[in-house]
């Protein structure tokens, strides 16, 4: 296990500007009391079932890519739930993809499912779940379930699939969680933020649709469904309350509730058109596009005014911006305000693919 959590906090050969938060338990009086606070948005932990004399050892170390989260992770074993009322309690709407490469990992369910090494588990947050693990290893995607297309990742929360070692996709999935993984500390903001905007369809097309899992649930919840739909249509220029509430046989009471902590429906929608803005105009595949093309094609009428509520937003023009990223310049990270000065996992958990 030391030699995990070595290989786990040596820093790489480059200047990589990606922002990271690190954990670990090494000097730490309570180590599993800490780690189980360390994930306690995710889930409830219970320490591993080993002699007293042995000491709980975990590392883990998080990248933020602007769109998802790059996680590595050692620990000595522990148990791990996601119950119903954790999901009550924090809504966390994303897909985990994870990659485990060394130890063991038992998923619960109708029947327990054994992870060997080279397996990838894709896991809805939104749904319960229980597993325990021993001396494992393993790397992780975080998406917002609203960054995957709705085949992928529907509305409803679905059960987890897990893809054995030796098919073609767990290869290819491996192979790229592998490989943004090794590069992570070497990244430069520019690069950085063209993984950010890329991956999350190229993961989607090797995972496929999920539409042979068996759903925990039929309708699927308000929020979900609200959120879904909201990313699906931001390019209309009527998506308005009464729009919403009309597409979705939802009344205002409803509508206003779910975005009650947003600030309401309308800065929600505002917030997802600029920052899908921003990451078009950071993406090198739009570099050609004009600036109020963009606006436009996200709902906003007055490019004078979208540019306005963009500097508002961000702290920088539209065309400055894309001059940032361009250029790779450091202001790219405080655009996606990837800052770790008081930053933590939780924090990053709770705002990935709101903000």
């Amino acid at each position: 296990m030391e030699e995990l959590a070595d290989d786990l906090t040596r820093p790489g050969d480059g200047q990589g500007a990606i922002a990271s938060v690190h954990f670990t338990t090494t000097g730490i009086d309570s180590p599993f009391d800490a780690w189980r606070s360390l994930l306690d948005t995710l889930f409830d932990s219970l320490p591993p079932k080993m002699p007293p004399s042995s000491a709980f050892q975990a590392n883990l170390l998080v990248h933020h890519f602007g769109t998802f989260l790059l996680c590595r992770s050692v620990a000595v074993g522990g148990r791990y739930r996601r119950t119903e009322a954790r999901l009550a309690w924090n809504d966390l709407d994303h897909i985990v993809v994870s990659c485990l490469l060394r130890g063991a990992i038992a998923v619960a369910g109708p029947a327990t499912r054994r992870l060997r090494p080279g397996d990838v588990a894709v896991l809805d947050l939104s749904a319960p779940m229980a597993f325990a693990m021993t001396a494992a290893e393993g790397v992780h995607l975080i998406v917002p379930r609203t960054l995957l297309p709705a085949s992928t990742a529907p509305v409803h929360p679905v059960t987890g699939r897990i893809l054995a070692q030796d098919t073609a996709m767990a290869i290819f999935v491996r192979g790229i969680i592998g490989a943004l993984a090794e590069a992570a500390l070497r990244l430069s903001p520019g690069e950085m933020m063209a993984l950010g905007a890329s991956v999350p369809e190229l993961l989607a097309s090797c995972l496929g649709p999920a539409s042979a899992v068996t759903s925990t649930g039929a309708k699927g919840d308000l929020g979900r469904r609200l959120r879904r739909h909201i990313e699906e249509n931001l390019h209309h220029s009527d998506l308005t309350p009464s729009r919403l509430t009309h597409d979705l046989h939802v009344s205002r009471s409803q509508l206003y509730r779910q975005f009650e902590t947003s600030g309401g429906v309308e800065a929600y929608i505002r917030r997802r058109r600029l920052r899908r803005c921003l990451l078009t105009l950071c993406d090198s595949r739009h570099a050609d596009r004009r600036i109020g093309d963009i606006a436009y094609e996200m709902g906003f009428a007055d490019e004078a005014h979208f540019s306005r509520l963009f500097r508002r937003a961000f702290g920088l023009s539209p065309r400055g911006a894309r001059s940032a990223a361009r250029q790779d310049g450091p202001d790219l990270g405080g655009l996606f305000r990837l800052s770790t000065g008081g930053a933590s996992f939780g924090d990053w958990l709770a705002t990935l693919g709101t903000s």
